[in-house]
């Protein structure tokens, strides 16, 4: 972790990211899949688990960060964390416990190399607690922005967002099961990023229309969040913050090799413009320019990313 001279006991820090540290399994077909049979393809073991994700994305695009987890002590998960402190991240809080299943998360992409099914196994996670939470309280003060995922337990959520209530924080919901734990105090949140279906489930709402997706930020802005940003898949993206709002649509000529990772790229943007006080629309076109970047690879994280890269796609058609 880089520190600065001028800044006693790391009270520079910008962002603490709270959340897992997956093993990743991906299997992409080489046609099309056919269900209850063997499909040829391609089968690719990484470092990976949203939290981790985010972490890697925002040391590669030079924000100081670090991530607050739970691993096995395994080889893989002591090297996915070595691999973020060899980027920059402060892993000094990650708990490491003995004989413990490493957490694991299994895609299948189609082939056209979107998403058709995964499967967690994150039991690991539930070793961070509130607890824990209350032990590294004086650390965890040391962040402008504190991230959350939606890995964690509803009660290690709520209470995280309870007694960090002096702190930005920002929820990746994760997928639409686990983005329903916050829905009882979601507007403690400064910033949140769900895909359409998360915002559905989290709001309870049908999200069908352009009109609807506008009506989803609203309800979120009514509830207490300052800066609303649903993904909207091939759509694009919708922000809103007080006084301003609208959609960036991707280019037309979008290639995606792998659309794993991209939501995470996004959601590292969203941390470094919330540490650095950018404007939710400047923010939604650093996440598309992110999430192209990622889509182009078929790792999860782009080794490519950096702030130079997504700028000069900025300055483009996204």
């Amino acid at each position: 972790m880089r520190r600065r001279s001028s800044d006693p006991e790391g009270a520079h820090l910008k962002v603490i990211i709270i959340g897992g540290i997956n093993i990743d399994i991906e299997g992409v077909p080489f046609n099309q899949i056919k269900y209850h049979d063997s499909n040829p393809g391609k089968i690719r073991l990484s470092y990976g688990g949203v939290g981790r994700n985010i972490a890697e994305n925002l040391a590669r695009l030079g924000g100081e960060c670090a991530m607050v987890s739970c691993v096995g002590d395994e080889p893989m998960s002591l090297g996915a964390m070595e691999h973020l402190r060899k980027l920059g991240v402060d892993v000094s809080h990650i708990r490491v416990f003995q004989e413990e299943m490493p957490s694991m998360y299994l895609s299948i992409l189609d082939d056209r190399h979107d998403m058709e099914l995964g499967i967690s196994d994150m039991e690991i996670i539930d070793h961070m607690t509130p607890e824990y939470i209350d032990e590294i309280r004086p650390f965890l003060d040391t962040a402008s922005v504190v991230a959350l995922d939606g890995n964690l337990t509803e009660e290690m959520l709520e209470h995280a967002t309870d007694v960090l209530r002096g702190t930005k924080l920002f929820f990746d919901p994760v997928s639409a099961s686990k983005g329903v734990r916050v829905r009882d105090f979601a507007g403690r949140f400064f910033a949140v990023k769900p895909n359409r279906i998360e915002a559905e489930a989290i709001l309870d709402m049908k999200i069908k229309t352009d009109g609807d997706v506008r009506d989803a930020g609203r309800r979120f802005m009514e509830l207490g969040v300052s800066k609303v940003f649903i993904t909207l898949g091939e759509d694009g993206v919708f922000y809103m913050e007080e006084g301003d709002s609208g959609f960036i649509r991707p280019s037309k000529d979008l290639v995606i090799r792998s659309a794993t990772g991209a939501g995470d790229s996004f959601s590292a943007c969203i941390l470094l413009g919330l540490s650095r006080g950018f404007g939710a629309k400047k923010i939604a076109e650093m996440g598309m320019a992110a999430s192209r970047i990622t889509m182009s690879t078929q790792r999860a994280v782009s080794e490519e990313i950096s702030m130079e890269l997504i700028e000069e796609l900025m300055n483009k058609e996204i």
